[in-house]
């Protein structure tokens, strides 16, 4: 479903990618997992074409995404919910979902994707009314993936679902990713630095270290490894 192809980014002519390569086969979850800083935002970026690769490419069902603009990528079916919600906090939660749904095909099925969103987050529909800055940590981190499900994507990005939420909240928010992969059938690309809770979740991860690929593989042996045990689990 998707190719990320040796791709280079920089930053005011800095470095922060070097030659990145992973691919995410459609149906699954796959996890990039790091430190603060080892670029893994900039890679959703890159993708959702925030930011252009200086060098490399970039397919989605073999159509270049590293040479349109962002909201054709929107179009194409990839909705990217960045880190720090980046919520409209005086609007309604109603009013931040239903600006989630602007394509011309998230537009034809709003309401009725507006119904299965309330079903898949209970406590959205209790607040719809309330302004979106009142939320909780976790429950403004629920809205900012309802809003990415309003484009009805194929393929939802996550930038750090986990920062600055109560640990009891963040196992809520996984459970709530693992069920839209499974319910929903949407393919999912995870960028985390709480790194087994992303493993464990996921069917496939790559490990990235200061803007390079260092390692890839399923979770469970990713998770035998001692670079993961010591520099990531702290055992």
């Amino acid at each position: 479903m998707l190719r990320v192809e040796r791709i280079k980014v920089s930053y005011d002519e800095v470095p922060a990618l070097h030659e990145v390569s992973f691919k995410v086969e459609s149906g699954q979850i796959v996890s990039i997992v790091g430190a603060n800083g080892a670029g893994k935002s900039t890679i959703l970026k890159a993708i959702s074409s925030a930011l252009h690769p200086d060098e490399g490419a970039i397919f989605f069902e073999d159509q270049r995404l590293d040479q349109i603009p962002a909201h054709r990528v929107v179009e194409m079916g990839i909705a990217h919910v960045p880190e720090g919600r980046r919520l409209f906090s005086r609007l309604t939660v109603k009013q931040n979902l239903t600006l989630g749904a602007y394509t011309k095909k998230s537009l034809e099925h709003r309401e009725a994707t507006l119904r299965r969103i309330f079903q898949l987050f209970p406590v959205l529909q209790e607040r719809q009314n309330q302004r979106a800055g009142t939320l909780s940590g976790g429950e403004q981190q629920m809205l900012a993936i309802a809003r990415g499900l309003m484009s009805k994507p194929k393929l939802l990005m996550l930038d750090e679902p986990s920062m600055g939420i109560m640990p009891k909240l963040i196992t809520e928010i996984f459970e709530m990713i693992q069920r839209m992969n499974k319910e929903e059938g949407i393919t999912i690309l995870l960028v985390e630095q709480n790194v087994q809770e992303a493993l464990e979740l996921a069917h496939y991860a790559y490990v990235l270290q200061t803007g390079r690929i260092i390692m890839e593989g399923k979770p469970s042996d990713l998770l035998q490894t001692d670079l993961i045990k010591k520099a990531y689990l702290g055992l």
